[in-house]
C-alpha cells in the first residue's frame, strides 16, 4: 500500500488566518511527491454540509459560511475525513493531511486560533459508520486542543492525548504539561512515557495533530529543532505498527515558518512510506 498525501492547490497563495501563506513553494514539493510510486497525492473535495451539521450548530456554521476562508476549511476537513477513511479501508498504508482554517480549536459552536471547522468531529462520525470503534488522537501542537476536547468529551472510545500547558486526566482525556521544555529528547521522552497508555487503550487507528509551531523559530516556540518532528513521526509510526497495523494519519497542525515546513514534511513523508 501507498502513503497518501492530501493537498489542494487552493492552499497556496493566500494569507490564511494565523499561519499565513505557509505553503508557498509547495507546488514543487507536491509535484515531486506525485512522481514517487510509493506515494499517492490526492486532491481533497470539500466536506458535505450535512456532515458538518452533525457536529457544529446551525448558527455557528451560518457565521462561518460568510468567511473568505470557509472553502479552504471545508477542503481541509474533507481531506481529513477521506484520509482516515482510506487508511481504515486499507486503501492507504498511512497519510498526511495538509491544513488551512480547520483543526483543533474548533468546538461545536465556537472557534478561534486559525482553525474554524472541526476535523476530528466529522471524521470520527464517518469512521464509526465504517466500523471503527476506538482511536487515539495525539496533539503535539504548541496549544491545547480545546475544540477537539469539546467535540470528543463524551466519547469514551476516543483517547485524546494533548501535550500542552497542564497535567490533567479525565477518563480517556489526558493532558501532559510540556510548558518548561528542555530540548528535543526531553519532549520525546514525554511522548514515549504515554505509549503504555496508548497500548492499553488498544486503538484501531492513531491520529496525530502535529504542529511545528513548537519550533524554536515559530510563534509557539518550545525550543525544538527541525529534526525533532521527523523523530517524533518515526516513533509514533512504529507504535502504530505495533498496536493498530500501522494505521496512522498525521494532520499538519500549527506553524507559520515556511522553511521549517519545507524541511520537515518531505522527511516525515519519507519515514511514513518505509
Amino acid at each position: 500500500m501507498t502513503t497518501g498525501i492530501f493537498f489542494h492547490k487552493e492552499f497556496i497563495g493566500k494569507n490564511w488566518p494565523v499561519v499565513g501563506d505557509r505553503y508557498e513553494g509547495f507546488d514543487k514539493l507536491i509535484e515531486d511527491l506525485s512522481k514517487d510510486s510509493e506515494i499517492e497525492v490526492i486532491e481533497p473535495e470539500p466536506v458535505s454540509e450535512e456532515l458538518l451539521l452533525r457536529i457544529h450548530s446551525k448558527d455557528f456554521l451560518e457565521e462561518q459560511r460568510s468567511s473568505w476562508y470557509y472553502y479552504g476549511a471545508k477542503l481541509t476537513v474533507g481531506g481529513f475525513v477521506k484520509a482516515c477513511e482510506m487508511v481504515w479501508k486499507e486503501k492507504l498504508k498511512n497519510a498526511v493531511v495538509f491544513l488551512v482554517a480547520a483543526g483543533h480549536h474548533a468546538s461545536k459552536s465556537s472557534a478561534w486560533g486559525g482553525t474554524y471547522l472541526s476535523c476530528i468531529g466529522p471524521t470520527s462520525l464517518r469512521l464509526r459508520e465504517l466500523g471503527l470503534r476506538r482511536f487515539v488522537l495525539i496533539d503535539t501542537d504548541a496549544h491545547h486542543g480545546d475544540g477537539d476536547r469539546d467535540v470528543l468529551k463524551e466519547d469514551e472510545d476516543a483517547f485524546h492525548l494533548c501535550f500542552c500547558w497542564r497535567d490533567l486526566e479525565e477518563d480517556s482525556k489526558l493532558c501532559v504539561n510540556v510548558r518548561s521544555p528542555e530540548g528535543d529528547e526531553w519532549y520525546l521522552e514525554k511522548v514515549r512515557s504515554m505509549f503504555p497508555r496508548i497500548r492499553d487503550f488498544k486503538p484501531e487507528m492513531i491520529i496525530h495533530f502535529l504542529g511545528h509551531d513548537t519550533h524554536w523559530n515559530d510563534y509557539g516556540s518550545l525550543g525544538l529543532s527541525e529534526n525533532f518532528y521527523i523523530e517524533l513521526a518515526r516513533e509514533v509510526k512504529l507504535l502504530a505498527e505495533e498496536v493498530c497495523d500501522g494505521r496512522y494519519v498525521i494532520m499538519d497542525g500549527g506553524g507559520a515558518n515556511r522553511e521549517v515546513g519545507k524541511y520537515i514534511w518531505p522527511r516525515i513523508i519519507k519515514v511514513l512510506k518505509k
